[in-house]
C-alpha cells in the first residue's frame, strides 16, 4: 500500500513487467473475513433486455475485478482515499452521492 506521499517511504515501487491492469468501475460491494477484505468493482451497463437508455432502463453490474487486503491495509487504504477525498474538495467542491441515478431502488 502507498503510503502518505508527504512521508518518505522505504519501500520503493517497480513496475509490473507486463504493465498493470487498468479497470474503471462506478460500483463497489465489500464482503470480508476475520483476515481480510474483499472489493469487488463492477461497472454499470445496460441489460441486455433492456439495451436503449429511458425510463425503463434496468442497469447491471458487471463485476470486473476483485481485490483482497489485510484489515491493516484496508484502513491504510482509507485513510489515504480520505486525504485525496479531503484535497479534491477543497479544489473543485464538494462531492454530491445522494442523487438519483436512472434505473436506482428508492
Amino acid at each position: 500500500m502507498p503510503q502518505d506521499e508527504n512521508k518518505e517511504s522505504p519501500l520503493h515501487w517497480f513496475p509490473a513487467p507486463g504493465g498493470v491492469l487498468e479497470i474503471y468501475a462506478n460500483m463497489a460491494t465489500l464482503q470480508w473475513s476475520l483476515d481480510d477484505v474483499r472489493v469487488r468493482l463492477a461497472q454499470i451497463i445496460n441489460s441486455p433486455e433492456t439495451p436503449d437508455p429511458g425510463a425503463d432502463l434496468i442497469p447491471i453490474a458487471q463485476e470486473k475485478v476483485a481485490v483482497s487486503v489485510s484489515w491493516r491495509g484496508a484502513k491504510i487504504m482509507r485513510d489515504n482515499l480520505a486525504r485525496a477525498i479531503e484535497a479534491y474538495e477543497k479544489v473543485n467542491g464538494e462531492i454530491v452521492v445522494d442523487i438519483k441515478l436512472p434505473g436506482s431502488l428508492p
